[in-house]
């Protein structure tokens, strides 16, 4: 993280594995691209976050690719999210990029510094530039639209505007968040491990 210019934080230990990975339990949780905000705070609720721990969490697609299939929602111009881009050239230039892949290619989630982790996510979401339509309607949500919340703290639109304000508001928010994310509870059972290198499964006999 810090190598790409993002934060630091003390990874807490302790936390147990499983022995095993499971592709559909690790997509239970994982909202869809096309997610609302209702949506993307639910599901995040449903583990035991916050709306902010969301919004902060978020910012991670400062670095990444997503593939045509995801985005092709902003697309076609149709509706809120289509519309919210200011920049023409920007979905022009996404159009041409997936007319000629039949929807495989892959685009940076970030356009605009893409191997930097910075708050470079957040002001492309005030142009309108994001990425995915569950990114750009960060952005679009009213004030107040937090189903379940009147802290001023959740309100989605208000946080995307202050971590585009001051990068060093985000990494202290998306530091936390992560360490929060670090403390939730594992799956019921006894099974797991806490590992010795967390790469790998311990192999002690």
């Amino acid at each position: 993280m810090m190598q790409s210019g993002g934060p630091s934080w003390e990874v807490e230990a302790g936390r147990k594995d499983s022995h095993t990975a499971s592709l559909q339990g690790a997509n239970t949780n994982l909202p869809a691209p096309t997610s609302g905000v209702a949506t993307l705070v639910q599901k995040f609720t449903n583990v035991g976050l916050s709306a902010k721990d969301m919004v902060a969490l978020s910012g991670a697609h400062t670095i990444g690719k997503a593939r045509c299939t995801s985005f092709s929602a902003r697309l076609s111009g149709a509706g809120a999210l289509g519309a919210a881009s200011k920049d023409l050239t920007f979905l022009q230039s996404l159009q041409q990029l997936c007319s000629v892949s039949a929807g495989s290619a892959l685009a940076h989630l970030d356009l605009a510094t893409p191997a930097t982790f910075d708050n470079q996510y957040y002001i492309n979401l005030l142009s309108g530039d994001g990425l995915l339509p569950s990114d750009q309607a960060l952005a679009s949500s009213p004030a107040g639209a937090v189903p379940g919340t009147d802290d001023d703290d959740d309100d989605v639109a208000s946080l995307v505007a202050a971590y585009a304000f001051d990068a060093s508001v985000f990494f202290q928010d998306f530091a936390e968040s992560m360490l929060r994310m670090g403390r939730l509870a594992p799956g019921s059972g006894g099974d797991g491990e806490v590992r010795v290198n967390c790469r790998v499964v311990n192999s002690f006999s």
